[in-house]
């Protein structure tokens, strides 16, 4: 049984310390709970609570800067998030740097106010409302949230209103109003502390004291108690939104955290709609093929709970076809309990699910994030280690009995219909001065072991004795870049259909043997490579290495599972227009490497080529593609590399190839640069944010150049406190964020900078964005501390790439994919190390080309193409894979 050990010390100023210790990576991780949520809030001062999400990380007294900016420069990754019932933040980072995040975490508990003005006030006000839009108002159904939470909660109680609060409080909020609600629940008294990774207990306890205990407890609190929903009856609300889909919701009040009730609910959920042969996704989506998706959750919160399901129609078919099905189902749920195989599937799922996040140490629901949960809402944090004996207790009956008294006619139904369907205190400690790190600890990047089987198969090993977890999986040579011309899309299509039945296994069995295991088979399409895969217990590798050996080498394509996927992907298809960010996504890759290449056509296809795709194309592919010499087995986690050997020549050995593979025929060559910078328009009506999206061609990622090109763009826009978000985010308030990436390639790479601003703004974020992009290469050259600050961040950060055995199974797939030997990791650091502040700037001069930029906008083209025609570049208006019109 996987043990969680750690030890809680609670401070006289009653902030509350959980410690936990793993040396097995040279990481710490920092995670801060203040149980403060937006349910704390009143009517009317609605968003205070997630509004100091990020206000908190603008500066303090002794850091009046950016959070992110001392703990990027090294290595740490961060964030911070609010519920109704509390707001955390996290770092994790090198353990030698321990104080620092510790320092800078005390500081904004207890110094925070005397930074805070007006001016700040307003950009993260601003940024806050941008977070709105482009999480809401301007997401396919993404209004559904703000409609549901006052009808299932009616008021006055707490969870009636949204977590982001109503724009019109945010905007009648004073200065003074926040700063008040600061001193009420942001103090050690309100607050847990949990450090999971490299340090020793004693040491962390140590620094603790040192920079907590001099702050002052806050006010007492009085807490809510539990407060069970007053819905009664149906309410049942229409609603439309630019989508082709209808969607039903259906949710009913339930359950708070550490109810009896809890882990039944939770298994329902899993028995309805968890996996392929779940009750819902078998009946709506496998068999009537009516429902294009389903999901059920329960979401157990602090005083009350909710249990949803969500299913989207498939073309044809509406909402009260579903209606009858899912009535239906749930009757029968509520009458007869779930099967002793349907009961042990569930709680298999759930225990790995459990375990996978307890791989990590850090971040959102990790090790550190779980112990504070069950600190701040069970005031023990030692339940992490038997949350699992909740669910192993539940009968089927258990499970039937909830969904009776559970789901029944307290509930909200929720129609959405596309739009055409209707009508301080003085501290001894001297704060001013940022902690210089401990001495590093040492990190050796690990190495694969490499074996090979009888028929030339490669495999790559990587024993993690720590969890008992195991990654399997096969990648193969057949990505996206051998699409043929004419069909794109072919290569995930044959991916997506190998699970879907074999000369031994039905699709559903294939998926039901999986699902009993806890795991999930997944069949993923890059552009190099396809990738096969599963996460187990170590307990079932075998089985699971099983299955994956039998959709790869025994496929039988049914005809009817070939209709239903290519049905599922023909409704995905017609579904881009609804979302400006999939239109941003797949129109700028066209417009970089050209729409019909390898790289730039579409990798999951258009409507007319997955429509002419035949059974003949698809074991054509197979042939093609998948065989021994270009597949590369790949395992990390508890494992016993002679019996993987053994198993895996039993089941891969006498696999042999058809033939050489033909050559490619998708376009080899790259799209050419436009002759000057271009404003290319995509027309979303009504849409309340601009998506934009701009860059060119650069080097491939072989190229010698590539370490060079990726700290600059660490520098331009690859992190937060990078140029692009602290100009468009953080001085002018216009995005919730703007980043920069490379799409990297073998060919030939993507530079892209952007991200979603309000529409009223646009033409002043696109001035902005080629501002930027002609200062990085000219006027405004990367500085030395920009460079040292990404150089650190990477060299120090690098560790916690190898953090979980599905990020190790990542890198060592990489290592397939672009041709990387095998020790490649051993040398990163110093490849990085030795690039120089020169190199960068050279880099920027030579291949950033702001003259020659495909600038692309997706958007209310009324709204915005006047003011974006004044700029006076050339505008070429286009369809949402980016050709003209």
């Amino acid at each position: 049984m996987l043990v969680i050990d750690h030890e809680k010390f609670t401070l006289p100023n009653g902030l509350e310390v959980v410690v936990h210790e793993d040396h097995s990576l040279p990481m710490v991780a920092v995670n801060v709970w203040y149980h403060v949520g937006s349910k704390d809030e009143e009517p009317g001062r609605t968003g205070f609570a997630h509004l100091f999400e990020h206000v908190m990380f603008e500066g303090s007294k002794h850091h009046d800067a950016s959070f992110f900016e001392p703990l990027q420069k090294v290595g740490a990754n961060l964030n911070g998030s609010t519920t109704p019932d509390r707001t955390n933040y996290w770092e994790t980072l090198p353990s030698n740097y321990l104080e620092l995040a510790l320092w800078l975490e005390s500081d904004r508990m207890g110094f925070l106010l005397d930074a805070l003005d007006q001016s700040r006030f307003d950009i993260q006000r601003d940024v806050v409302k941008n977070e709105r839009r482009q999480s809401y108002e301007n997401r396919p159904y993404g209004m559904v949230p703000l409609l549901l939470q006052p009808a299932l909660f009616p008021a006055p109680h707490p969870y009636s209103w949204p977590t982001i609060g109503s724009p019109e409080d945010l905007d009648s909020a004073s200065l003074d109003d926040i700063k008040e609600f600061f001193r009420r629940f942001y103090s050690p008294s309100n607050a847990s502390v949990a450090i999971a990774g490299d340090v020793a207990k004693d040491e962390a306890l140590r620094l603790v004291e040192r920079y907590f205990s001099d702050l002052p407890p806050g006010p007492a609190i009085n807490r809510v108690g539990r407060m069970d929903s007053k819905l009664t009856g149906e309410v049942s609300l229409t609603t439309t939104d630019r989508v082709q889909l209808p969607r039903l919701h259906m949710v009913w009040p339930s359950r708070p955290l550490f109810d009896d009730d809890e882990a039944p609910l939770d298994l329902l959920a899993a028995v309805l709609a968890d996996g392929k042969t779940s009750r819902l996704y078998r009946t709506l989506v496998y068999e009537t093929q009516i429902a294009r998706d389903v999901y059920a959750g329960h979401y157990s919160q602090e005083i009350s709970g909710e249990f949803f399901i969500q299913i989207t129609a498939n073309p044809g078919h509406g909402l009260e076809e579903i209606q009858s099905v899912l009535d239906s189902e749930l009757d029968g749920i509520r009458r007869e309990p779930p099967t002793e195989t349907e009961l042990t599937r569930a709680v298999n799922r759930i225990q790995a699910q459990h375990v996978r996040q307890l791989e990590r140490a850090g971040g959102f629901g990790g090790r550190a994030d779980q112990l504070n949960h069950y600190n701040v809402f069970a005031g023990d944090p030692s339940l992490i280690n038997s949350v699992m004996d909740r669910y192993t207790a539940v009968t089927s009956d258990d499970i039937s009995r909830v969904a009776a008294s559970v789901l029944g006619d307290d509930h909200v139904r929720i129609s959405v219909l596309p739009e055409a369907t209707l009508t301080s205190s003085t501290p001894s400690l001297d704060r001013s001065t940022m902690p210089r790190a401990a001495a590093p600890a040492r990190f050796k990047p690990p190495v694969p072991r490499r074996e090979r089987l009888s028929n030339g198969l490669g495999v790559l090993i990587m024993e993690q004795p720590s969890l008992p977890m195991v990654s399997l999986g096969l990648t193969v040579a057949a990505g996206a870049v051998t699409d043929p011309r004419q069909m794109p899309g072919l290569a995930s299509m044959t991916a997506s259909l190998l699970p879907e039945g074999t000369t031994s296994r039905s699709s559903q069995q294939v998926a039901e043997e999986m699902e009993f295991l806890g795991s999930r088979l997944q069949s993923d399409t890059g552009r190099q490579h396809a990738f096969v895969s599963a996460e187990t217990l170590s307990a079932h590798w075998p089985k699971a290495l099983e299955i994956i050996a039998d959709v790869l080498r025994n496929p039988t394509f049914p005809p009817e599972e070939v209709e239903r996927i290519r049905k599922q992907r023909l409704t995905d298809l017609n579904r881009v227009s609804d979302d400006p960010a999939l239109i941003a996504s797949r129109a700028s890759r066209a417009l970089i490497f050209g729409p019909d290449s390898k790289y730039g056509h579409p990798a999951n296809g258009r409507v007319e080529s997955v429509e002419s795709m035949t059974e003949a194309d698809l074991k054509f592919h197979l042939r093609a593609r998948y065989s021994p010499s270009s597949a590369t087995l790949i395992a990390v986690g508890r494992i016993d590399v002679d019996e993987l050997m053994s198993r895996a020549e039993e089941l891969f050995g006498d696999w042999a190839s058809d033939g050489a593979a033909p050559g490619l025929d998708a376009a080899d060559g790259l799209a050419p640069d436009v002759a000057e910078t271009t404003l290319f328009l995509a027309d979303k009506p009504g849409a309340a944010q601009s998506v934009i999206r701009a860059g060119h061609l650069t080097i491939p990622r072989l190229d010698p150049e590539y370490h060079r090109m990726d700290l600059l763009n660490d520098v331009f826009g690859g992190q937060f406190s990078a140029r692009l978000n602290m100009n468009l985010r953080e001085d002018k308030g216009y995005s919730y964020g703007y980043t920069s990436i490379i799409d990297w390639q073998l060919d030939g790479s993507a530079l892209l900078a952007g991200g979603a601003v309000q529409t009223a703004v646009t033409k002043e974020a696109v001035v902005e964005t080629l501002k930027e992009f002609a200062e990085i290469r000219g006027s405004r050259p990367v500085t030395d501390d920009e460079f040292r600050a990404a150089k650190d961040g990477l060299l120090r950060g690098f560790p916690s790439l190898f953090e979980t055995q599905g990020q190790i199974a990542g890198q060592l797939a990489r290592l397939v994919a672009f041709g990387l030997p095998d020790d490649y990791y051993s040398g990163y650091l110093d490849r990085v190390d030795a690039v120089s502040l020169e190199d960068v700037r050279r880099a920027a001069g030579e291949r950033i080309d702001d003259g020659r930029l495909s600038v692309l906008v997706v958007g209310d083209m009324k709204v915005v193409e006047p003011g974006l025609r004044e700029l006076g570049y050339p505008v070429v208006r286009v369809d949402s894979e980016g050709r003209p019109l």
